[in-house]
């Protein structure tokens, strides 16, 4: 992360009145502004009282509240406004630890679901290092689903294995997470077994699996990350 080469100190300033009959000292309450330049011997120093650091303190104010969205994340206008609208309205927006970082594009550009979002933020917040949306094909490789299709003879979606909505790798353990956004007892008999190949062929090729339901999301997300880092 860039450091700006700013510092500023409070400075004690003793001066003599020439107008007081007297011969006592009087103090002065200054702000010395540091600046650190690279390649120069010596620092750059401004100093200013309160009335000018208050306007300075104004103008950067300004400036920030000024910036938009596109602007602090380096995206375009359209993809903003998108943001704002869920910085407005959405809950798990409110109040979000990581509002305004790079965070924000994953979690509202490529994750599926508000579960998938949910449990985003609960690893994020323990630290545990993930990818999300990770495809693997029926060899267990990480492939690219770009431009796949069912249609398509000679880039088909049938070559994709899975999606794992998050995928850690650490150490010999490979780990399939998925969050469902309905219970066990709500999957139909196709969806049930079609998790089930899934999950044999991801086993057969060397990889943990782990699935989630809405419920138990909702119920204790901190208590399924607790869960995944007990895996990893």
């Amino acid at each position: 992360m860039a450091k700006i080469p700013i510092t500023i100190e409070k400075i004690k300033r003793l001066y003599k009145s020439f107008r007081s009959d007297d011969n006592s000292e009087n103090e002065v309450t200054e702000y010395l502004i540091s600046i650190t330049e690279k390649g120069q011997i010596w620092d750059k120093t401004i100093r200013c009282n309160i009335k000018e650091l208050t306007k300075l303190r104004d103008e950067i104010s300004e400036l920030i509240e000024s910036t938009t969205t596109a602007e602090k994340l380096n995206i375009k206008n359209d993809k903003a406004n998108i943001l704002d609208r869920h910085y407005a309205d959405d809950e798990l927006c409110q109040n979000c630890t990581y509002k305004l970082t790079n965070h924000c594009l994953t979690c509202i550009f490529d994750l599926q679901s508000p579960l998938e979002r949910k449990l985003f933020l609960a690893l994020n917040k323990q630290y545990v290092r993930f990818e999300t949306q990770y495809p693997l094909n029926w060899r267990g490789e990480k492939i690219s689903i770009e431009g796949k299709s069912y249609n398509n003879p000679k880039n088909n979606f049938k070559e994709v294995l899975t999606v794992a909505d998050f995928y850690i790798e650490k150490r010999d353990i490979k780990l399939c997470v998925y969050t469902d956004g309905h219970t066990y007892h709500e999957r139909t008999e196709e969806q049930a077994q079609r998790d089930k190949r899934i999950d044999r062929k991801l086993q057969e090729l060397g990889f943990k699996v782990l699935r989630y339901t809405g419920k138990d999301l909702n119920e204790s997300a901190d208590k399924i990350v607790d869960e995944i880092k007990k895996w990893i």
